[in-house]
């Protein structure tokens, strides 16, 4: 899924984009205590996920941080996720979401559970979790 274009370009494309920032900072958020070093990789995760431009990243996330405030759950985001992106998109998403956990150097026990319920809700299973958390902290320089 790449998309240079702005939201009002490509209103299917970035939905995609917004609905992945919104779960991303919400994966920051859930320890209740969101660091500088977690907000780079939720942008440096959207970036590398969906090609996008610099200039891009302050609308994109100035639009998630409104959905997030404004969300009641993640159930919406994740059924159109689960709609729209294969596994191997979803996978891919899960790994971010842990380099975005990882960021700190510590693994809350809210973040864990964030993870969990988030795997679920992408239809994803344990293994998958596993898998995932294993890929971030290759990645990471503090896992």
């Amino acid at each position: 899924m790449e998309s240079n274009e702005g939201p009002a370009d490509n209103p299917g494309a970035s939905r995609m984009e917004l609905l992945s920032g919104v779960i991303l900072l919400e994966a920051a958020h859930s320890d209740y205590n969101c660091t500088s070093e977690e907000m780079a990789h939720v942008v440096e995760t959207l970036r590398s996920m969906y090609g996008l431009p610099e200039e891009y990243m302050g609308e994109l996330m100035a639009m998630a941080h409104s959905e997030r405030e404004q969300a009641v759950d993640l159930h919406r985001f994740t059924r159109f996720v689960n709609e729209k992106m294969s596994r191997q998109e979803k996978m891919e998403l899960l790994a971010g979401i842990w380099r975005v956990i990882l960021a700190d150097g510590v693994i809350d026990k809210y973040e864990e559970h964030f993870a969990r319920k988030i795997t679920d809700l992408l239809w994803l299973d344990h293994k998958d979790f596993i898998a995932a958390k294993k890929k971030a902290r290759g990645l990471s320089k503090n896992g």
